[in-house]
């Protein structure tokens, strides 16, 4: 089975994006210097619709083959011109297909990218095996959540780290 791994970065109060536009752009260097390094370990990444459109370009412009990008998307034929097999497909299947044809694939890890609805999807799934978490110090009041539902899970820290001097990440595993 491929292993999958949510990675994360969230305001101090629990948001992924801020209310009025979608993306990181609040997050610090160190994180994004922290993701660029920890991709390195995966083989495919999985992300919604929504956080692709908000890196289409870098995607797209990208010249790497290391990485099979999964786009989930309610509509896959809407960007079958974007299609690259083997390294941006799209899709609509069900977390389960989606881990299946990744592991019949031979892809070993893979990075959980967002947004909201894909993390509470995979999370209630209980495909997700680890949580990366970066906590940016900042505060929104509103904006994205990590989970679009409800949903309780245990989890078990395994380690903490300091990424600056006001940016932390935390890695969780799922309690049993």
């Amino acid at each position: 089975m491929s292993r999958i791994t949510l990675i994360a970065a969230q305001s101090l109060d629990g948001f992924i994006a801020r209310p009025d536009r979608p993306g990181t752009d609040f997050c610090s260097e160190a994180d994004a210097a922290f993701l660029r390094s920890s991709l390195q370990n995966f083989d495919s990444m999985i992300m919604g619709r929504k956080t692709y459109e908000t890196l289409r370009q870098r995607i797209q412009s990208s010249s790497s083959t290391r990485f099979l990008r999964k786009v989930v998307t309610r509509n896959p034929s809407d960007f079958e011109d974007e299609e690259r097999p083997g390294l941006i497909e799209f899709t609509n299947l069900s977390p389960t297909q989606i881990q299946a044809e990744l592991a019949k694939r031979g892809r070993k890890m893979t990075a959980l990218l967002g947004g909201g609805q894909i993390y509470t999807h995979f999370l209630a799934s209980g495909l997700v095996e680890e949580l990366w978490i970066t906590i940016e110090p900042i505060l929104f009041g509103a904006g994205t959540p990590l989970l679009t539902k409800e949903l309780e899970l245990n989890l078990q820290l395994f380690e903490s780290s300091q990424l600056s001097e006001t940016s932390v990440l935390l890695k969780y595993k799922l309690g049993k």
